[in-house]
């Protein structure tokens, strides 16, 4: 008989330190439309103008346009004392050699995302061992085999020294004229998710968290650390820190405006109204698909199609599965609800 399970712990943690390395990440990604943001593309160039020219060059240069360059980093945000803001953050950069800096970005503490390789051929790629580079770059997976390359392409010392200026500079720039005001805001969604957490189990909670995205724990993780996020939402990121999955969710827009939440009929149809859309359901309704067949099936940009499936995923009309990779599929609940309020509400306008 198999041994249970042991249960997964969930915690709740929030800071501007996080918030510092998903603007970098989201700066930086030249994957996903600006337009899927709801900060909007204006966004990237008033930034762009106020970062220094040396900022820029440091951002450019220690990640090579590779977001999971930052997107790792959430391992360092999430080890930050508190109140893990900014100058935590910073603290952390200042204090870590670079070569567990190096170890860190060619994935030595991810435990599901590392493909084939061993955390003792990461260890002796990153330590210069040309046989465990060419290992590493056969073993990890596609998306990362570009970052990975240009991970060992630097010097140990000038990466450490390159993503100093860039937090650096970030922060001064970015974060710090708004981080106490963002402060109250993931302060807030942290007090609503901890509450949250004592009525739900894990798995719904992140559901309700992400609006949509379906995780389920894999083997070696032991530890969700769920955290809110303001920059980079609606969009939700998750990595990893040993035995920890960190899942950061963006705010809900009615949080950050003080706006009433959107009534749920608004929110539904508004995703209905676009054939794109529409047609990405229809084939849902015969069953769950990937990303990469979406994208064949309407023919546009994976980036695009990844954007109307954050539309279809945050009105509640479909389900992310991460953990089991199994793609997207239709949640037929909301359409029934959603139609149900149609009814109600045309049945409330006869006089």
């Amino acid at each position: 008989m198999a041994a249970a399970t042991a249960p997964v712990e969930l915690e709740v943690d929030f800071g501007t330190a996080y918030e510092l390395v998903l603007g970098l990440r989201m700066f930086v990604d030249r994957d996903e439309d600006p337009e899927s943001y709801a900060l909007g593309p204006d966004w990237f160039e008033r930034t762009r103008e106020r970062l220094s020219r040396d900022t820029l060059r440091a951002i450019e240069r220690y990640s090579g346009g590779h977001e999971i360059l930052f997107g790792y980093l959430l391992a360092l945000a999430a080890e930050a004392p508190p109140p893990r803001d900014g100058a935590a953050l910073l603290s952390v950069l200042d204090a870590i050699a670079p070569d567990d800096l190096r170890r860190l970005l060619l994935g030595h503490r991810l435990e599901t995302y590392r493909g084939d390789a061993s955390r003792e051929t990461i260890a002796a790629a990153a330590a210069g061992d040309e046989d465990a580079q060419s290992k590493l770059l056969e073993q990890c997976a596609d998306w990362q085999r570009a970052p990975y390359e240009h991970v060992l392409s630097l010097p140990a010392t000038e990466a450490k020294q390159l993503l100093q200026r860039a937090a650096k500079g970030w922060h001064q720039a970015v974060l710090h004229p708004d981080e106490r005001a963002t402060a109250r805001l993931l302060r807030g969604s942290a007090r609503a998710a901890r509450l949250l957490a004592g009525q739900l189990p894990p798995e719904e909670l992140i559901d309700t968290a992400t609006r949509g995205i379906r995780y389920l724990p894999e083997p070696g993780i032991r530890r969700i650390l769920l955290v809110p996020h303001v920059v980079s939402r609606p969009w939700s990121i998750f990595t990893e820190a040993g035995d920890t999955k960190i899942v950061c969710y963006g705010l809900a827009e009615a949080h950050v405006s003080g706006d009433a939440p959107p009534d749920p009929l608004v929110a539904a149809y508004k995703a209905l109204g676009d054939e794109t859309r529409l047609r990405i359901l229809r084939r849902l309704a015969d069953g769950p698909a990937t990303l990469h067949e979406l994208t064949e099936l309407v023919g546009l940009a994976k980036s695009t199609v990844h954007g109307h499936l954050l539309v279809l995923r945050t009105a509640g009309l479909v389900i992310a599965d991460v953990s089991r990779k199994t793609g997207y599929r239709i949640r037929r609940e909301t359409l029934a609800e959603s139609a149900a309020l149609l009814d109600g509400y045309l049945e409330g306008t006869e006089e």
